[in-house]
Parts: C-alpha cells; sequence; structure tokens
C-alpha cells in the first residue's frame, strides 16, 4: 500500500455510485478500500472490521494508523512510490497495526482505478494472513523435526516430496491466477454503464449488472423472472408488449439477434416511464440457448424530441397568431372607408332632417346610429393599434360609466336572452387611467359570453352579476363579471385564454386572448374561476 498515495493528486473529486453499487461495495466479504495520496478515502465494512475500526473511523485517515512506526511508513513510501509508472498491479505481504496496537500480516493487491489517470486513485484489496503465517511457522518447524526424523530415508523419497511441493505452488498460482481473472471481469461486467441480462429459454434471468437492475427498479442485482418484474412495456403507438413476447426472449420466431429496437418501459403504477434502446443475441452453451441483452437509456434523447416537436407546434401556432393579426390589420383598414362613409351620409340626413318638422324621433335614432358607427370605428382604430403594438391613449374615466355604456351597448343581447342584470358598483368610484374604448370591448366580450352561457338555463335563473371593487389596498380597481351558467369542465377551464381554443361550436378562440392582451397592457390581470357546480366568473384589475 505504497505507490497509490505518493502518485495521486490533492484535488479533490466527487465519487457517484448507484444505490445498489455503493451496497455491494460496503457488504462485499473481502476488504476493500480507495486511497489517493496516502489518504483512504472511502473503505467497506470488511476492511473496517479486519482493523478493529467502527463505520466511518478510517474515511480521511492517513494509512500512517496501519503502519508499526514512522520508519517503516516512509520506507514504503520510497520504496514502491512510482511502482505503477511500470507496472499494472502491486501484491505483497507485510505486517500492519490494528486499532489496539496487535500486528497481523497481511496480503495487499493494488490496481489503479484508470491507468490513463492516475490521479483518480487505486482500489487495494487487503487479506488476512496472520493465521496462514502462524501455521506456515509452525509447520515449518514441523518439517525441519521431520526432515531430521527422515533424513536417513532414500534419495528417491525426498525427490517424490520435492516433486509433490512443487506441483502444489504451481496448483495454487494457477487457482489465485483465475480467480483475479474472475474478480477483473466481474467488476467490468457491473461496471459497464449499459444494463445487461443474460436469460434462459424459460424467461428466468440468470445473470444481470448493476445498470440493469437500476433500469428495471430491481432491489438486487439478479431479478428471478421477467413475469416478475412490475414493468409493463410498449411500442410508439402506445400497443403494449406482453412480457412473454418480448423480442429480446428466446421464442420460436426469435431471431439470432435484434439491433436497437425502441421500447417504452413503465412500472405499474405508471408514473416513472423510460425508453429503451435494446440489442440482443442468442447464444448456445452445452446445448442450451441464452439470450444476452443490452439496455441503453435513451429517455433524455426521447424527451428532447419531443421538446423540438412542441417547439415546432408553438412556432406554427404562433405564425397562425400572425396571420390573423395581419388580417385583422387589413380588416381595420377596409372597413374604416365604409363606416367613415356611413357617418358622412347620416350626417347629412339629420341635418336635413333638423329643418322638418315632426321628426324628434327619427333625428334621435339617427343620432343613436351615429354613435355606435363612430364607437364602431374607434373599435376597429383600436384593432388595428393593438395588432401594430400602439400602446392604448388612457384618460381617467369613471369606471362605473364605463360598465354602464358597455350595458347600453348590450340591451338587444340582454332582451334576446331574456337575462337579469344584477350591478354591484362602488359607491363614487375614483377615476381609472383607461383607454374607455378597449376596456368596453373586455367588457363586451366578457358580458356577451355570460350570456350566452345561460342560454339553456330557465328563464329566472339567468342571472348576470357585474361589479366593481377596489382591491390591492387601495392600489387598483377590480371589475367582474359572473355567470350562472353550466360552467366548464376542469381541463377546459385551463386552457380557456389559450388562442383558438373555444368551447363553442362556431367559436374561433381568439375572444379572450384579445381581452387578455387589451388588460395587460393596461398593466392589469384577466383571470377565470369557476363558481360552485355551475357558472363562471371573469375579472380583471386596472391600477389606479
Amino acid at each position: 500500500m505504497g505507490y497509490a498515495f505518493d502518485v495521486e493528486q490533492d484535488d479533490e473529486q466527487d465519487e457517484d455510485a448507484s444505490v445498489g453499487y455503493e451496497a455491494i461495495f460496503r457488504n462485499t466479504p473481502v476488504a476493500i478500500c480507495h486511497l489517493r495520496n496516502r489518504i483512504i478515502r472511502r473503505c467497506n465494512t470488511r476492511y473496517e472490521e479486519l482493523f478493529g475500526y467502527g463505520r466511518g473511523e478510517l474515511d480521511k485517515q492517513s494509512v500512517r494508523v496501519h503502519y508499526p512506526s514512522d520508519d517503516s511508513f516512509a520506507t514504503i513510501g520510497e520504496k514502491y512510490g512510482h511502482f505503477f509508472e511500470r507496472h499494472h498491479t502491486f501484491k505483497e505481504e507485510r505486517p500492519f497495526v490494528r486499532k489496539d496496537g496487535t500486528l497481523i500480516w497481511c496480503i495487499v493487491s493494488g490496481t489503479l482505478l484508470d491507468p490513463a489517470e492516475p490521479k483518480l486513485g487505486s482500489i487495494w484489496v487487503v487479506q488476512d494472513i496472520s493465521e496462514h503465517i502462524r501455521l506456515e511457522d509452525e509447520l515449518k518447524a514441523d518439517v525441519e523435526k521431520l526432515e531430521i526424523l527422515v533424513q536417513q530415508r532414500t534419495v528417491e523419497l525426498s525427490r517424490h516430496v520435492a516433486s509433490l511441493k512443487q506441483e502444489v505452488v504451481t496448483r495454487k498460482r494457477a487457482e489465485e491466477v483465475a480467480n483475479e481473472n474472475r474478480e477483473k471481469y466481474q467488476k467490468l461486467f457491473h461496471m459497464l454503464p449499459i444494463g445487461i441480462s443474460i436469460t434462459d429459454a424459460h424467461g428466468d434471468i440468470l445473470e444481470a449488472n448493476c445498470q440493469f437492475a437500476e433500469m428495471v427498479g430491481a432491489r438486487r442485482i439478479q431479478p428471478e423472472s421477467w413475469r416478475k418484474l412490475p414493468l409493463r412495456f410498449f411500442l410508439h403507438d402506445g400497443t403494449e408488449i406482453p412480457r412473454h413476447q418480448l423480442p429480446w426472449q428466446i421464442r420460436d420466431c426469435q431471431k439470432d439477434s435484434i439491433n436497437n429496437i425502441e421500447i417504452g418501459m413503465r412500472d405499474e403504477k405508471g408514473r416513472k416511464l423510460r425508453w429503451l434502446s435494446v440489442s440482443s443475441s442468442l447464444l448456445e452453451r452445452k446445448h442450451k440457448q441464452f439470450v444476452v441483452a443490452a439496455f441503453t437509456d435513451i429517455t433524455y434523447r426521447k424527451r428532447i424530441e419531443e421538446l423540438e416537436r412542441l417547439r415546432h407546434a408553438e412556432l406554427t401556432r404562433l405564425g397562425r397568431i400572425n396571420s390573423m393579426a395581419e388580417m385583422a390589420a387589413a380588416l381595420a383598414h377596409q372597413m374604416g372607408q365604409p363606416l367613415v362613409s356611413a357617418v358622412n351620409y347620416l350626417n347629412g340626413c339629420r341635418l336635413r332632417l333638423e329643418r322638418v318638422e315632426g321628426v324628434e324621433e327619427i333625428t334621435e335614432s339617427v343620432g343613436l346610429a351615429l354613435k355606435y358607427l363612430e364607437q364602431a370605428g374607434e373599435i376597429l382604430r383600436h384593432v388595428k393599434e393593438f395588432v401594430c403594438k400602439h400602446k392604448p391613449d388612457k384618460e381617467p374615466e369613471d369606471i362605473n360609466e364605463v360598465i354602464r355604456d358597455a350595458l347600453s351597448f348590450l340591451n338587444f343581447e340582454v332582451r334576446r336572452h331574456d337575462v337579469e342584470v344584477d350591478l354591484r358598483l362602488l359607491p363614487n368610484p375614483p377615476l381609472v387611467p383607461l383607454c374607455k374604448v378597449e376596456i368596453q370591448q373586455v367588457l363586451f366580450n366578457l358580458m356577451k359570453n355570460g350570456m350566452e352561457a345561460m342560454t339553456t338555463l330557465p328563464a329566472e335563473a339567468r342571472k348576470l352579476v357585474i361589479g366593481s371593487e377596489i382591491v390591492g389596498e387601495g392600489r387598483a380597481v377590480k371589475v367582474f363579471v359572473q355567470d350562472h351558467g353550466t360552467g366548464l369542465e376542469r381541463e377546459a377551464a385551463k386552457r380557456v385564454f389559450e388562442p383558438y381554443f373555444s368551447t363553442k361550436p362556431d367559436g374561433m378562440g381568439i375572444g379572450l386572448t384579445i381581452c387578455r392582451s387589451i388588460v395587460e397592457s393596461h398593466g392589469g390581470q384577466l383571470s377565470f374561476s369557476r363558481i360552485g357546480k355551475g357558472g363562471s366568473r371573469f375579472q380583471f384589475t386596472l391600477p389606479m
């Protein structure tokens, strides 16, 4: 345990391991530790027990605590400080000191985590051979006595004993090499960043690595069977794949291999979704068939593809909104001239009628027609300004008068729908800076929507409540329009302000979107809430 402590860098690197790998590391029956600059970064339970320490006591400790003296600690560091620059692995027997001061003999084996990155540190395995050393010393003494007793035996017997010793050493070395290779490949198998499973002809999982266990949510590395995994698998179109027909299992129609098929996977509760790219190969060994399957998590890639699709859809929607804005501007421009001509003709008629006696009612009606034509012209002008992102011209207005004027404009709709209007207006409200035409346009939409929502109700139940109140500690005025109609479904209520969304068969889905834009251009907010089992309440605020 000398090399890794001198050649590693001082920079800290956080180690991130999965829950399954951490459990294996902590409970491995072999003493293992991770060293960097002769500092114990982490060690498992067997390592702490071997040296007589409690859990976590050795973390961040220098390996000096294991050496009998400062001299031995310094000598080992000088002797093996550059060992791994010439060799790949290190193995040696040496004495160490436990926490209680007792001396133990150990075999230490070490290797770099990554030969290309020595600064990452090294992994060391420590084995207690104190009992073996003691037995070996006793054996040596017995052998010496035996040699004294049998020294008179023949040379042939001595040669036979020497041959047997050589065979024992050779077999022991072969066994050690086999164990080292098996541990190396097992470590590589479990450190692979993709999930791997080996399945037999009955669908039982014979072996799987840590990444596979993490993917399928198994508590241990080797699940028993595909049939017992709490998972559902499906194709891109949502078609569920029965577990006995999974393409990476052995079936009559199984091919020798499959390459990069994409499969969706959810747990049985339908919460966590993963997308996997699966490849597998069919193997035969000792007249038995096995499937080795590799699973790569492509969930992140799928999410990126879905975001790209949504972004494309949003760009398309914005293009439709832009086209609608251009249409509105063109409509405002084209309608302006006919409205001006109609106003001029009506003004001429009114001037002529003023010279005729007994036509006061006709003159009054013509005056009202002029008023509403001028108002229509103002609305079109403001629509054009709204499309061109023109800030509204605000004037201090009495919000109650704005509400009454809007309601009088809809008198015909009130009578047609047979609706009772309940006004709950502020007494003597303060003046609010607003563009009267635009705010009235908002009120027209909200009132008309409320009346249309109550069409299917009995006449006595059709009640429209319109009110105003002071909110925000006197800094804003709130206007609300509340109906007692059938209300909106929960999902529809979430989308009520989306462009082109409408619950009406012939609706365009832009009225509420325009209303919200007008209110927001005044520095306010338009919101919606459901009232009881039926009914809706739209309200907007205007800062004072």
